[in-house]
């Protein structure tokens, strides 16, 4: 019966158990998006001519030809449906290769798991040219912001007000990011990817922005190579703001016309400066640096065995196929990720201790002067404002609660398994249980704040809602309009929907009337 398939001509038929395989004329192969390994080429010769006896108008009674003696692979699903053919020789599509054909192509590169074609190194140079440009006038304009003697608005100064409505938008967009790429194996809409793709410009990922691979063919940029070259960009990033410090430190004091507490006042100032913009970019990066080292542990390893006995069994990085999880090298490899472990756990640790003891300050002494914090670390402490200021006095733990979410949801699940809908359902409801919690408790001070940030919660389950929705089979749905016309509608709701948070801080007016003030 179509269904069953059989391994010897005269004797019993068995169900096709597993949802990938295909069972019709009495043999099994892979249906299109599934994957499988033979244990060999013999194998897979002997199975392919005990298929053509079985269909054979006068079927053979040789021996070798009546039976097949061995289990067929297991089948496992392909990350990308698109990417596998399926059939017995389990064949990649054009651009795709290696297990569960999850690894791109020379000349390829991999943009929310789908492999595509390297663009011109024209455009790739171009591209990040323009990048480098724009993140630099943005961290120019906020030294600059930041060295002016601005008025304070509700003792808040302009910088920091910008920088507590601006990492509301990084986080959103960072949220956005990492969700389409934790859920990979959904069919998001492309306008939802777009935005995901320039997303992470805000992570100062530029590896997935621009494919550095592609200019110089050859040098592949695995899983390991991410997160490395995610660490030197940490590592860089504080080099250069110590230097920059040493540097002015240095031009200070060499300047004769300045006294003793002068000197003092300006070096104090400057460390203030870098401490600030230091947190911020370490702050933008932290999600990343998570996101990369959770998906190089072990626990993040995919087993994939050559047939249901498992005796011949590899385990593979879900984010990289490429990568083994067993052997030295991986082992090796691992201690840089053990290192970058250290970082992301000393990151938020030293920023809850100093929270903690910005808040004993403020609810002893009733003020927001940091300058008179007497544990001497008032510069680090001002320096990481924008984490706290936007926060009433009671809630000044709440970023770490609001850096929990997005790890748990961008990152957490990879450590758990994420290819079934039940995670989906999971995100789901830690989203909307966190949305009507901080509504709720209403922690940030600004009412515009509250209203941006409730916003970015709200969007949030509505692309998960959009993900789940994305797993109906099409043919499950009716044809109610010309699907074109469905498609163009749903990727405009959906555009309209992310775009409306950046739109909401560029239309506030106390944002224009700060900016009018700062110009005057």
């Amino acid at each position: 019966m179509e269904g069953f398939y059989r391994l010897h001509l005269f004797e019993k038929c068995y169900q096709c158990g597993n949802g990938g395989l295909e069972c019709k004329n009495e043999s099994a192969s892979l249906k299109p998006g599934y994957w499988w390994k033979w244990r060999n080429e013999t194998y897979k010769d002997r199975y392919k001519d005990f298929i053509k006896n079985l269909l054979a108008d006068q079927p053979s009674s040789d021996s070798y030809l009546v039976q097949f003696p061995y289990p067929i692979p297991e089948a496992y699903k392909c990350p990308r449906e698109e990417s596998c053919k399926g059939g017995l020789d389990s064949q990649c599509e054009k651009g795709y290769e290696g297990p569960l054909c999850g690894v791109c192509s020379l000349d390829y590169y991999k943009q929310m798991q789908t492999c595509k074609r390297c663009p011109s190194r024209k455009w790739i140079v171009g591209q990040l040219s323009i990048i480098l440009v724009v993140l630099a006038i943005i961290m120019v304009t906020l030294v600059w912001m930041s060295k002016r003697k601005i008025k304070k608005t509700r003792g808040i100064s302009l910088i920091d007000m910008v920088l507590s409505k601006l990492k509301i938008v990084i986080g959103f967009y960072q949220v956005t990011s990492g969700l389409l790429q934790a859920f990979s194996y959904i069919k998001w809409p492309g306008s939802l990817e777009a935005i995901a793709q320039y997303s992470e410009l805000l992570q100062l990922n530029f590896l997935q922005i621009t494919p550095f691979h592609c200019l110089f063919p050859g040098s592949q940029v695995d899983a390991f190579g991410s997160l490395f070259a995610m660490m030197a960009i940490n590592a860089t990033v504080i080099g250069l703001f110590g230097i920059g410090y040493t540097v002015r430190k240095m031009i200070i004091i060499r300047r004769e016309n300045l006294d003793d507490e002068e000197k003092f006042r300006k070096i104090s100032e400057t460390k203030e400066l870098v401490y600030r913009n230091l947190f911020f970019v370490l702050y933008v990066t932290y999600l990343t640096t998570f996101s990369k080292t959770a998906a190089v542990m072990p626990l993040a390893c995919h087993k994939l065995c050559r047939d249901e006995k498992e005796e011949l069994c590899n385990e593979y990085l879900k984010a990289d196929y490429s990568i083994q999880c067993q052997g030295a090298k991986y082992q090796y490899l691992l201690i840089g990720a053990y290192i970058s472990t250290a970082y992301i756990v000393a990151l938020p640790v030293a920023s809850f201790v100093t929270l903690w003891r910005q808040r004993k300050f403020i609810l002893a002494a009733g003020d927001d002067k940091i300058t008179q914090h007497p544990g001497g670390s008032m510069e680090m402490i001002a320096g990481m404002r924008f984490l706290f200021e936007n926060y009433k006095p009671r809630s000044w733990y709440w970023e770490l609660v609001e850096m929990s979410r997005k790890v748990i949801l961008t990152s957490g699940l990879i450590l758990v398994g994420q290819d079934s809908r039940s995670y989906i359902g999971l995100a789901l409801v830690i989203a909307g249980m966190y949305g009507i919690l901080f509504c709720w408790i209403r922690p940030i001070q600004d009412e515009f704040d509250n209203r941006l940030m409730s916003a970015s919660l709200a969007v949030t389950v509505f692309n998960l809602a959009v993900g789940a929705v994305s797993r109906i089979p099409t043919e499950s749905i009716e044809a109610s309009m010309d699907p074109y016309l469905d498609a163009v509608l749903f990727n405009i709701l959906v555009l309209g929907a992310n775009v409306l948070v950046i739109g909401l801080l560029f239309g506030e007016n106390p944002i224009k009337n700060s900016f009018l003030d700062f110009r005057t």
